[in-house]
């Protein structure tokens, strides 16, 4: 594959005094108009006199590696990395042990010290896009240590199952920071995200989040018995968090 793809990073130290998380719609983002593939590394964070350090531009051909870093000047916290396309809204990418459901595995996270890195293995045209990384979960009080969510699966009611359908909700609560991954099985394969519903993470009392997830099934589906399962995947978690559901187990409720 032929062709040149520019990585733009601006050299400069940025010092951001205030949060807002990536979906608000007046978070402090700068956005610099570049060449093609523009890699612009921007620091969201509740941090006071947080400095972001940026690296020099690159090139590299389609196919080649690249690594991005970012790098924050004090605390210790999970950055996230976002991905924005032209005329589009930021999308989620990955963190630590946390990435968006469907991301190619060319995709990849690593850390040293203050300093995260978003890896791209054999870079294509469809990269193009504003990537940048954030501070996930912080806000105003950096008080909050990570936690860990608990996995609760909720069977269908009676009622929707006498109407011909069943929702399976999967309820993850107490975690932190926000940025938690939710993917779906049934019948032994990994659900499209067409096929689930799952809301944006909401902050609670205590400080901590909670997000629910759907999975609509015909009553039929439910009632053969087969499993379904949620899985949750999480910084603050070693390893991914599994939950199955049937028919069977739910007695009287299907």
């Amino acid at each position: 594959m032929s062709g040149k793809v520019r990585l733009t990073a601006v050299l400069q130290k940025v010092t951001v005094s205030s949060y807002c998380h990536p979906d608000c719609a007046a978070h402090p983002l700068t956005m610099i108009l570049m060449a093609p593939l523009t890699a612009l590394l921007l620091a969201l964070s509740g941090l006071e006199a947080l400095v972001l350090t940026q690296e020099k531009p690159i090139s590299v051909s389609l196919g080649e590696n690249v690594k991005m870093s970012c790098i924050y000047s004090s605390g210790s916290w999970t950055m996230s990395w976002y991905q924005q396309k032209s005329r589009g809204k930021p999308r989620y990418l990955l963190a630590d042990s946390s990435r968006s459901t469907g991301l190619p595995s060319r995709f990849t996270y690593s850390k040293s010290g203050r300093t995260t890195y978003l890896h791209i293995n054999g870079v294509t045209a469809d990269d193009e896009a504003v990537y940048y990384c954030a501070c996930a979960g912080c806000s105003a009080d950096h008080s909050h240590s990570p936690s860990s969510p608990t996995l609760t699966l909720l069977p269908p009611s009676p009622t929707e199952l006498s109407m011909g359908k069943a929702t399976v909700v999967c309820l993850a609560q107490g975690f932190y920071p926000d940025s938690v991954t939710v993917s779906w099985e049934k019948d032994g394969r990994t659900v499209s995200d067409s096929e689930v519903q799952t809301s944006e993470a909401q902050r609670r009392s205590d400080g901590t989040y909670s997000t629910s997830s759907m999975l609509t099934l015909t009553s039929a589906q439910w009632s053969s018995g087969r499993p379904v399962s949620c899985e949750l995947r999480h910084t603050a978690l070693s390893a991914p968090l599994k939950r199955a559901l049937s028919q069977a187990e739910c007695g009287s409720q299907g």
